[in-house]
């Protein structure tokens, strides 16, 4: 895996210093810190009798993981997979242990047919909230309580709202977020929309009357692709969840994601037709609605840069930057925040991330878990971990902003991290609703819809999908 020679080095750097620290009998000791618990201590002695001994904590005991293995399982594969490996690399190497991440485009399938082959992982990391507490009512993962972690240590790190997406009915959580991503933006091609003379939009009519000017210029206005192998669909429903927020409010955006008014609701109407001002407007969508779907979401934003654009506009969260065609000069791209709808709702902020769950309660896995979702380690995952282009948003309210390498990701980190402080934060309510819906008919029904579907018939098939309580 690729790492750069300053992640190296931290590691040499940490050795030496424990190495010159050490004489006689005196003892060197490092650690990474989760919330406020140590993650991991490494303690070397010298003298006649010089000995070795590496920990790290699980939950509140001290454990020598020299030696040990654990799996973790995720969706990110290519380069954001590999900054994943690379960072716990530096885990590997600071402990003996040795932990190893595998990757998968077809993550949420393949998980269910790991699990029931009784074969899972040790860690699975899960963009669906929706799917852990499916997983804990079947008694498949561990809670955090049963492996004696500190709740209140990792409320205060990580912040209430993002624990309790992994509390069940038991009352015991079962996950702690290792990532965040900020959904509610729209990037554009900064150079080419300065020279046309463009103003960022701050409401969604005005967002509107842009995407009609563009197009009296000759110019496509908006990048759109839904295509995602397994789960192609998914980036539609993001539009709808931005809408939604921003129409109806954030008290009837949870009520629809639990569930508590129906999926087919006129307010869920209501954010498929305005989503459809965009999606049918003439001229406005790059290969048409109908083609949206054969699109790979990752390949959606390269013909904003090219030269010339094929188009100007793309709403997608924080990480597609980690896409962007290379070489890029990152100032090339800029975004705007999704903008208001009703202006009398106060401001919202959606987003996602990825919830790390276990499936093996043994003491190495807890303290692998607890050191990457710590401060750390979610600094090196932020900083990319040396592969080029990779910045990850961390979780964690103790990773320091400057641990990110880009201005832009650190505005992306800093609207993420305020949110989250102050309660108006709302998750991407298909990874909250069951898998049959978030993961299933929500998905497919976008693309049925963008290829003619009545906007009625949709609502209605996803709302008869919804599982029986």
């Amino acid at each position: 895996m690729k790492r750069t020679k300053w992640l190296m080095l931290l590691v040499v750097f940490a050795m030496i210093m424990a190495a010159c620290s050490s004489d006689g009998d005196d003892e060197t000791t490092t650690t990474a810190a989760s919330g406020d618990d140590t993650a991991t201590e490494t303690t070397a002695a010298s003298g006649d009798d010089t000995a070795t001994e590496t920990t790290a904590a699980a939950g509140d005991d001290m454990v020598d993981v020299s030696g040990t293995e654990v799996s973790v399982f995720a969706a990110p594969t290519g380069d954001e997979g590999a900054s994943i490996q690379a960072t716990f690399d530096v885990y590997n190497e600071a402990t003996g242990g040795v932990v190893t991440y595998e990757g998968s485009d077809d993550f949420e399938a393949q998980l269910r047919i790991r699990v029931d082959g009784g074969n899972p992982p040790d860690i699975a990391i899960t963009p669906q909230p929706g799917s852990i507490c499916v997983f804990a009512d079947a008694g498949e993962i561990v809670a955090l309580e049963d492996m004696g972690m500190d709740i209140a240590a990792l409320e205060a790190a990580h912040g209430a709202y993002f624990m309790n997406l992994g509390k069940c009915a038991d009352g015991k959580h079962y996950s702690i977020p290792t990532n965040a991503n900020y959904k509610s933006i729209v990037w554009y091609n900064k150079p080419v929309f300065d020279a046309a003379g463009y103003t960022v939009p701050e409401t969604w009519d005005e967002m509107v009357a842009l995407s009609e000017q563009m197009v009296a210029d000759g110019q496509t206005p908006w990048c759109i692709g839904l295509g995602s192998d397994a789960a192609t669909g998914w980036p539609g429903t993001d539009w709808i969840e931005d809408i939604m927020v921003r129409t109806a409010g954030a008290d009837v955006y949870n009520q629809w994601s639990n569930h508590e008014i129906p999926f087919n609701d006129p307010q869920v109407a209501a954010a498929f037709d305005k989503f459809g001002e965009i999606m049918f407007g003439e001229g406005f969508v790059l290969g048409g609605a109908d083609g949206v779907s054969a699109i790979d979401f990752r390949d959606a934003p390269d013909p904003m840069f090219n030269d010339p654009p094929s188009c100007l506009l793309h709403r997608q969260a924080s990480f597609i930057a980690n896409f962007f065609p290379e070489p890029l000069p990152r100032e090339d791209a800029a975004f705007f925040n999704f903008p208001a709808i009703d202006t009398s709702l106060p401001p919202a902020a959606m987003g996602g991330g990825e919830l790390a769950m276990v499936f093996n309660n043994r003491p190495e896995v807890g303290a692998a878990l607890l050191a990457y979702a710590g401060p750390e380690y979610q600094c090196i995952q932020a900083s990319g971990a040396g592969v080029p282009g990779i910045e990850r948003i961390s979780a964690n309210a103790n990773t320091p902003n400057d641990c990110y390498v880009t201005d832009t990701v650190k505005l992306q980190a800093e609207a993420v991290a305020a949110a989250l402080g102050a309660n108006g934060f709302v998750f991407d309510a298909s990874d909250l609703m069951p898998p049959a819906v978030g993961q299933g008919s929500f998905w497919t029904g976008m693309i049925d819809w963008t290829r003619g579907t009545p906007t009625q018939d949709v609502l209605d098939s996803v709302e008869a999908s919804w599982p029986a309580s």
